[in-house]
């Protein structure tokens, strides 16, 4: 029996990795592969999980807070932690801090798992499958040759990119360039900056895009002169959500004619300052309607977009990985307008189904697009939304390749 050992850090407890909901029900097409979620982290509410999957609790026995110095002092029994040290030397105050913390969290996992590992049952075909390269990965990165598991690893956007750490700087990671089977990038940018910033080889690297299903809706434009606009997300700083209030202003006040209406989904601690924002900016104009409607669940969001004319999907965030939000958009035929971060510009190919802002985004630039109001109405346009959205972000097609490859390497 194949053995699918999936490490996350919370799911299927709430706490992020929406992915893994729709990830999840692909693994049940198999007859020949059970399935254990290994949680790091557990909190009171978990979602639903498909009966192929088991959940296991191993980790909320495991203590690290409690024994922090004591997995702070083994971890200097580990050859990874001087080569660490020697690669940074002389290492500064600050990052040092955060050189401790992660080289006691490697002891500690791999302590953890060589107690999970003797549970298992040893007539298993075993691949271990870290949803992030952290450092639960490197202890299991550690432990392969050891125990001769499968291992596979995806890796994403906090566990990518040095610059988005504190101080710049990201622990171990160039320690734990190989030891595994395959890391799977979630864009094609990832691997060109695994190579150049952490000498990753090519060889273990591979473009395993994440996805969401397709429901089959075919959202429709509005009628002539008036322009229907969607955003979804948190309400807080990062996402810059004042910037669409104060392009609404400009644009409404220069186009008289045509009637803007803007949907927002989504919450958070901004929710009052921006409404306010909204009301101070926009309530006088006649021709733009607003609404926020608040947080929806996954199926209401669909459920929006086959009830309502919308005419394009506005992301103006300073920072992204590869946003749910605008996989949803484009399944649904509506074009994007989003700024260049992350892993947008693989979503948003400029011209053809929409527009890739700069990374600056700035209120100008969101304007200039929002005026093209025959390109987002325009049939072409929307097919060639559900077009990228099926070449790279189907589900189905994404999670059955993956799922085969990663079956491949139970050992």
């Amino acid at each position: 029996m194949k053995h699918i050992l999936i490490v996350t850090s919370h799911f299927p407890y709430y706490g992020g990795e929406q992915f893994l909901e729709t990830e999840i029900d692909y693994y049940c097409r198999y007859h020949n592969v059970k399935v254990t979620l290994l949680p790091l982290h557990t909190n009171k509410e978990m979602r639903e999980v498909p009966l192929c999957a088991r959940v296991s609790d191993f980790f909320n026995n495991q203590k690290w807070e409690e024994q922090k110095m004591f997995y702070t002092a083994k971890a200097f029994s580990l050859q990874y932690i001087y080569r660490e040290l020697f690669s940074h030397f002389p290492i500064q105050p600050k990052k040092f801090k955060i050189f401790l913390a992660s080289a006691s969290l490697l002891a500690f996992y791999r302590s953890a798992f060589e107690q999970f590992i003797q549970q298992i049952d040893p007539t298993d075909d075993i691949v271990f499958y870290t949803y992030w390269h952290n450092e639960a990965a490197y202890a299991l990165q550690s432990l392969k040759g050891k125990y001769g598991f499968g291992l596979v690893s995806r890796i994403h956007r906090y566990d990518l990119y040095e610059e988005v750490r504190p101080y710049g700087y990201m622990p171990m990671k160039r320690q734990f360039t190989q030891q595994m089977d395959t890391l799977y990038t979630i864009t094609e940018s990832a691997n060109d900056y695994l190579k150049r910033t952490y000498g990753f080889n090519q060889d273990i690297l591979v473009l395993s895009r994440l996805g969401v299903a397709d429901h089959t809706i075919c959202a429709m434009p509005t009628d002539k002169n008036i322009l229907h606009l969607v955003s979804c997300s948190f309400l807080t700083e990062v996402k810059q959500v004042d910037k669409i209030i104060k392009s609404l202003k400009i644009i409404a006040s220069r186009m008289k004619g045509v009637n803007f209406s803007w949907t927002h989904i989504g919450d958070g601690i901004l929710y009052d300052d921006l409404l306010l924002l909204a009301e101070n900016e926009l309530s006088n104009l006649e021709n733009v309607k607003y609404d926020f409607v608040g947080n929806y669940a996954n199926d209401e969001v669909y459920e929006f977009y086959a009830k309502n004319k919308i005419d394009v999907f506005l992301n103006v965030s300073l920072s992204e990985g590869v946003p749910v939000s605008i996989m949803e958009a484009m399944s649904c035929h509506i074009p994007i307008v989003a700024p260049n971060v992350g892993g947008i510009k693989d979503m948003v190919l400029n011209g053809y189904n929409g527009f890739l802002l700069s990374n600056e985004c700035s209120v100008n630039e969101i304007v200039a697009s929002l005026k093209n109001m025959d390109f987002f109405k325009n049939k072409e346009i929307r097919k060639n939304a559900y077009k990228v959205f099926l070449e790279k972000y189907d589900a189905k097609r994404n999670y059955t390749g993956f799922i085969e490859n990663i079956m491949s390497m139970a050992k």
